[in-house]
């Protein structure tokens, strides 16, 4: 099944997924306390997972799911491929370890070739716009309208697995959205960067570049929801405004209830 994928999926390596899984696992474990749920709704089928994404250039939830994903289901089981922006893969000395992980560009042709050979895929559509959202919207999914998914599990006719996260904002200090920063610098032009934030983080200290960070240690809860079948809820030509007011919706009132259980100490 390995030679029918393109290159840049090869790299996904079960044998090096196998030995760093327990030890990683445990850090992660200890670091950020995980609790991962619900991967009992996912149907023995190629599925798009789709979560909302958190805690900046480190992205926390990823590696988080990516562990417990693989400790599920096993690492050959059902393979799984996570899309992510180029910065990521192509990082210096990281991008090597996320690749091997199965982290790989974002692109749709990606998913359509996984699909067919059997795999998984995770996506974020909400991508750096949401992953350095403001820390008071920490709790709030923001895919900004993005519908891509929505056409390419509709197009694959694969499902839609939600995934909501919280704790992963608590790793870093997003203070404002940079938006408007990036369209000035025409960094979503030239670089695909949509937002440039002012951060607090380690070691960066306050900083105006979303540099990886060194994440803080933080609480990381995580709820895999119940399968959607685009197809079969939306049919042949679906109203894609209505799709992605549902999804969104379902994975708002998912997250929200997810976020209910961070407790707040109260001050007198």
């Amino acid at each position: 099944m390995t030679e029918q994928l393109p290159v840049e999926l090869r790299e996904r390596d079960p044998e090096f997924i196998r030995a760093v899984l327990p030890p990683l696992w445990l850090a992660t474990t200890v670091w950020f306390r995980a609790e991962v749920h619900g991967f009992e709704h996912v149907p023995d089928e190629p599925v798009l997972f789709v979560g909302n994404h958190s805690g900046g250039g480190a992205t926390p939830d990823t590696f988080v799911f990516l562990l417990a994903y693989n400790t599920f289901f096993t690492v050959e089981g059902r393979p799984l491929y996570a899309l992510a922006h180029d910065t990521v893969t192509a990082a210096p000395g990281v991008g090597k370890l996320t690749r091997k992980l199965g982290v790989v560009p974002a692109a749709n042709s990606f998913s359509e070739r996984v699909f067919a050979s059997g795999g998984s895929t995770l996506v974020y559509p909400g991508g750096d716009i949401e992953a350095l959202r403001p820390w008071r919207d920490r709790n709030k999914i923001i895919f900004s309208g993005r519908k891509g998914f929505l056409r390419l599990a509709h197009r694959c006719d694969v499902k839609i697995v939600p995934v909501v996260a919280t704790g992963g904002h608590d790793t870093l200090m997003v203070l404002n959205d940079g938006r408007r920063t990036a369209k000035l610098l025409r960094l979503d032009k030239l670089a695909r960067v949509k937002s440039l934030p002012i951060t607090l983080s380690v070691p960066w200290g306050l900083s105006p570049l979303p540099l990886p960070q060194f994440p803080l240690p933080a609480k990381i809860r995580m709820q895999v929801l119940e399968p959607i079948d685009v197809r079969a809820r939306f049919g042949a030509k679906p109203d894609w405004d209505r799709a992605y007011d549902y999804v969104t919706s379902v994975m708002q009132v998912g997250l929200s209830k997810l976020a209910s259980k961070t407790v707040v100490p109260m001050v007198r």
